[in-house]
């Protein structure tokens, strides 16, 4: 970048002020909109503002302009669209796109140390263990992107390694999660009442008949009910703990906790994996359902009841363990949909509660993968129902 505007967009970007690159490119993109730069940096501060979907929108349309261009701007150019895609398509969860950005990466340049690392990761993330072991491992020969960056992989690819050749269960992600997650809350709840503050208060309100319920956010679901992680029932002050889902290196295995892996929990009658990354503040509850049915309205109730009960305490102890937050269903696929839920202090067998309620949705539903903590579902798979092909459930 060479011109005033583009300079003045680039510094913003750096100094983390995205909202003044954007407006500042799309400046400079209406004066030179063949620039594949400006619309590479466009994208990139549209991924750090959230906005991934129009993020991909300007990816392609660069990707398909460099693709006409054939130019050494355009080749240039390429892998880091590329890249960007890729990025773009972790974050709106699609696996799928962001693999093909990497192999796209990869058909012309095959030790390009961006698309080995990402695709590796991806696939680690994606439940294709070998393959994204198999692709860290061609980036740690060709050198990674310097020794430091070499090294570091190597005690991740020796970390997840060590974790699977001692067939350790993937509950221990969330045991530590967890653990250390209580733990945190604790320390600060127990300073804050001292102080007469009040730890896991549900928001109520006092309805027109003069009954007193829990307040439900707007547009929410009616069983979305909410508790405050801490509040000073003198002023009505609200307090949280922790401004950020909490990630938690489990011991003798640190590295895990850097990138996602997902590990398979056996002996269940369908697919199940944990993440290595499974914030218990903000525990991201994936499912994917093998029939062509609305996935929202297959699991809804059941994930509704679930809530309800830990948020009422059914998975915790009388004075504390309840579940606090609960997102709105979000369809990931036509058949798949993702809930984040905030479990405050509850024990760990609410996870085991689940599982055993989502037993149920089997056998109608046939429950093709379920995935818990930060990652992506496999591929869908086109199954026909039982009254279709004439098997038993």
């Amino acid at each position: 970048m060479n011109d005033p505007v583009a300079d003045a967009a680039l510094r913003a970007l750096k100094e983390g002020d995205p909202q003044k690159a954007h407006a500042a490119l799309k400046r400079a993109l209406r004066e030179a909109p063949q620039r594949l730069d400006l619309r590479h940096a466009l994208a990139i501060t549209l991924l750090r503002m959230g906005e991934a979907g129009e993020a991909i929108e300007q990816i392609d349309e660069a990707l398909a302009s460099a693709r006409t261009q054939a130019d050494e701007t355009a080749a240039m150019m390429m892998p880091q669209l590329l890249l960007a895609r890729a990025a773009a398509c972790e974050d709106t969860y699609n696996p799928s796109g962001a693999e093909a950005a990497y192999q796209e990466i990869l058909t012309h340049e095959e030790d390009n140390p961006r698309a080995l690392q990402g695709l590796g990761h991806l696939l680690l993330g994606w439940g294709r263990l070998k393959e994204g072991l198999a692709l860290l491992g061609r980036y740690i020969a060709a050198g990674g992107d310097g020794p430091e960056y070499a090294d570091a992989a190597q005690s991740f690819v020796s970390a997840v390694n060590r974790f699977v050749d001692a067939d350790l269960h993937p509950r221990n992600f969330l045991e530590a999660h967890r653990g250390s997650y209580v733990e945190f809350f604790d320390h600060h709840a127990e300073r804050m009442e001292a102080e007469g503050w009040m730890a896991e208060a549900a928001r109520m309100q006092r309805l027109p008949d003069g009954t007193i319920a829990p307040v439900i956010p707007e547009g929410a679901r009616p069983y979305a009910a909410v508790r405050i992680d801490l509040v000073d029932p003198a002023t009505g002050q609200p307090g949280q703990i922790g401004d950020q889902p909490m990630v938690v290196a489990l011991a003798g295995y640190e590295p895990l906790s850097q990138a996602m892996v997902l590990i398979d929990w056996p002996d269940l009658p369908y697919p199940v994996w944990v993440s290595s990354i499974c914030p218990w503040d903000q525990l991201p509850i994936q499912v994917l359902f093998g029939y062509n049915s609305d996935p929202v309205e297959a699991i809804d109730a059941t994930i509704g009841d679930w809530y309800t009960d830990g948020y009422s305490g059914e998975f915790g102890e009388t004075d504390r363990g309840r579940f606090h937050y609960i997102s709105d269903p979000e369809r990931l696929g036509p058949r798949s949909v993702l809930y984040h839920v905030d479990c405050g202090r509850a024990e760990l067998r609410c996870i085991d509660e689940l599982l055993k309620r989502l037993e149920l949705l089997h056998s109608p539903y046939r429950i093709e993968a379920v995935l818990i903590g930060r990652g992506f579902l496999p591929e869908p798979v086109e199954v026909l129902p039982p009254e279709v092909t004439g098997a038993s459930a």
